[in-house]
């Protein structure tokens, strides 16, 4: 996919981090999940994860509501989130995103269904497996 050039609190925090960390000689550590948030108006805007190259998407909820997100795939793996007025489906994929977690498309899109008990379910199938 490319270079890609992050400019946010977030990205320069995490690179200052590993600098500092290479130049002790330590190690520097798994590249956290980039993420980034904005107040449009009365909207909240929350990504996390980086879209690029996605090959299918989902939405939860319903857009006109000003409370819904997208989630991104490729390959059926679950690339990122952009949440409007979504705390929680935010804070889910940024943790499924930092422990390697998905969430399958097909159930996604069901805004009734909190995405965090579908990442639980998601992890006990894998660890029972």
């Amino acid at each position: 996919l490319g270079t890609v050039r992050l400019e946010s609190v977030q990205n320069a925090v995490a690179q200052a981090t590993a600098a500092a960390a290479s130049l002790l000689g330590r190690p520097v550590g798994a590249t956290p999940v980039p993420w980034f948030w904005s107040y449009q108006g009365d909207l909240r805007l929350q990504i996390a994860g980086l879209s690029t190259g996605y090959d299918e998407y989902v939405v939860r909820g319903e857009p006109d509501s000003e409370r819904f997100s997208v989630l991104y795939y490729r390959q059926r793996e679950l690339l990122a989130i952009d949440a409007v007025n979504s705390p929680a489906d935010y804070m889910a994929v940024r943790r499924a995103l930092t422990d390697g977690a998905t969430v399958p498309p097909s159930a996604a899109g069901d805004p009734g269904t909190p995405l965090k008990t579908l990442l639980a379910a998601g992890r006990a199938a894998v660890s029972s497996s």
